[in-house]
């Protein structure tokens, strides 16, 4: 089975030691054992991706891209097997829970992210907006007190937020599910990924990887 990824959005795939990490790389090679075959794994430009799996360069994308109109008009997408969506880290004991609770706080955001959008276009009475071009230098900041929050895509925020203390994030404010992807076509293929999707969650295996990984 021929699989494209980006290998460049941890910690769902990227580079470790020279080979493919993350949770998408554990999840695809655990269905591909349950379904009797091997993976091979294909490396592709992010921007190029939808165009190698209508091309049949792959079979299929795993590589947590994010459910749109625009691009479920072009190729199918599995039931969801992660939530990343928008929220907000902050530090333990600051009472923010909703968008909301931002009014009047200093809030840390990474430039041309859809966490800066949202706060941008979204979120009223925001003291000030501060750029980082990480979220990683804005966490930090985070932590030192600098900002009150930092707004970005979930899985991202608590990644980064390994080995900082006093840090806490929000539940998701803003969804967006992400799935395994085949040409609209091949409908048996999507229909077996969705079986074993569904056996993950139900088994608790996709949870084991959120703990792992995040």
């Amino acid at each position: 089975m021929v699989v494209g990824t980006s290998a460049a959005y941890a910690p769902f795939e990227y580079h470790e030691a020279g080979k493919l990490a993350g949770f998408d790389i554990d999840m695809g090679e655990e269905i591909a054992r349950r379904m009797g075959v091997k993976i091979q794994w294909v490396e592709i430009d992010f921007k190029g991706i939808i165009a190698a799996l209508r091309s049949k360069r792959v079979d299929l994308l795993i590589t947590a891209l994010t459910k749109t109109p625009e691009r479920a008009q072009q190729i199918a997408f599995s039931m969801p097997y992660y939530n990343a969506g928008i929220g907000a880290a902050m530090k333990v004991g600051q009472p923010i829970a909703k968008p909301a609770d931002l009014d009047g706080k200093i809030v840390g955001v990474q430039i041309g992210t859809s966490g800066e959008r949202f706060v941008r276009d979204q979120v009223k009475g925001v003291k000030e907006v501060k750029s980082y071009d990480t979220i990683l230098l804005a966490l930090k900041d985070l932590e030192i007190g600098r900002v009150e929050a930092v707004v970005n895509p979930l899985p991202s925020i608590k990644y980064n937020m390994k080995g900082l203390k006093g840090l806490k994030v929000t539940g998701v404010w803003v969804d967006s599910d992400v799935g395994i992807n085949t040409r609209k076509e091949d409908t048996a293929l999507m229909a077996e990924i969705n079986k074993q999707l569904a056996d993950l969650k139900k088994e608790g295996f996709l949870d084991k990887l959120d703990k792992k990984w995040f």
